[in-house]
């Protein structure tokens, strides 16, 4: 067992904090323990009244002194609601490169969850919504957007149960008022905030707000959770310095076969100039023969 520290209140906590909302550790077992504030962000990000989200289950829980060994499996947090909808939210604020491909995977496999004998007419919406910090698309960035499948000449939605979703945290400047309306810029501060006195500020905004203070507060006061968030940490520190060293040798590997081009385009410049003299050579050999004979002709009038 952990020991449990004793901190002051939240309310006179001050400087940097250990880990942010951002650590995809500390995001789900927030959420998974406030169940009040899980409903509330879900309702903000549906785009629902809160008292329209029943049943909230956490399908993957976090239990204490459970050590995550494939964190890329496990870290999402899978919620089910309202009798069978599921939602799948995930914190990734590093660009691995691989959202998308990786989103849609998470996705459909949660959209493909009918048991065998159920009727398609069974299937229950599917939504996955991801915290990004970092710019998907930039030629166009935006800082909530959904995206569903529809007619590309009509624009019609071929199904309101397939919804993929994207907040990126560094452009809460882009927040539009309906977003506004619906507190995700709220969200995206609190999980943005990096002090102690941002999340008390953030916190007297809003009631809900508040709790989730509350909760990450009680949370990183946990000698547990903290071992997960640093295991987290490490282990996305381990991907993006092992991305960074493949993208080197790749680097590496792409310089070497540009030099390996350009040393064959010197030896075929150099092979086409000795062709070039072989058949000068030759022309000249020629004229001489032709010569010689003329020669040797005249030799014997």
């Amino acid at each position: 067992m952990y020991p449990s520290l004793q901190p002051v209140p939240l309310s006179q906590a001050t400087g940097k904090m250990a880990y942010t909302m951002t650590n995809d550790a500390l995001f789900h077992i927030v959420l998974q323990n406030n169940k009040e504030v899980l409903t509330a962000l879900i309702a903000a990000l549906l785009h629902l009244d809160p008292v329209s989200i029943k049943n909230v289950i956490v399908q993957n829980p976090i239990l204490q002194g459970h050590l995550i060994e494939d964190k890329r499996s496990e870290l999402d947090i899978l919620v089910s609601f309202n009798d069978g909808a599921l939602i799948n939210l995930e914190m990734q604020v590093a660009n691995l490169k691989n959202w998308i491909p990786r989103s849609l995977y998470y996705l459909c496999r949660e959209f493909t969850r009918l048991q065998h004998g159920d009727d398609y007419s069974q299937v229950k919406p599917a939504y996955h919504i991801g915290f990004l910090d970092y710019t998907l698309f930039p030629d166009s960035p935006e800082f909530y957007a959904t995206y569903r499948m529809c007619n590309l000449k009509t624009g019609n939605v071929y199904s309101d149960r397939f919804t993929l979703s994207v907040v990126e945290l560094n452009h809460i400047d882009m927040a539009t008022e309906e977003d506004k309306a619906y507190g995700i810029d709220k969200w995206a501060g609190l999980f943005k905030a990096t002090t102690w006195e941002d999340i008390n500020m953030l916190a007297k905004t809003d009631p809900i707000i508040e709790s989730a203070a509350q909760s990450i507060y009680s949370s990183v006061t946990e000698p547990w959770v903290l071992e997960l968030c640093q295991k987290s940490q490490e282990e996305i520190d381990g991907d993006i310095h092992r991305r960074e060293r493949l993208a080197e040798q790749d680097k590496q590997i792409a310089e070497k076969d540009r030099q390996l081009a350009e040393q064959d385009k010197q030896i075929a410049e150099q092979d086409k100039q000795i062709a070039e003299q072989d058949k000068q050579i030759a022309d000249l050999q020629k004229q001489v023969a032709e010569l010689s004979e003329k020669l040797s002709a005249l030799s014997n009038l």
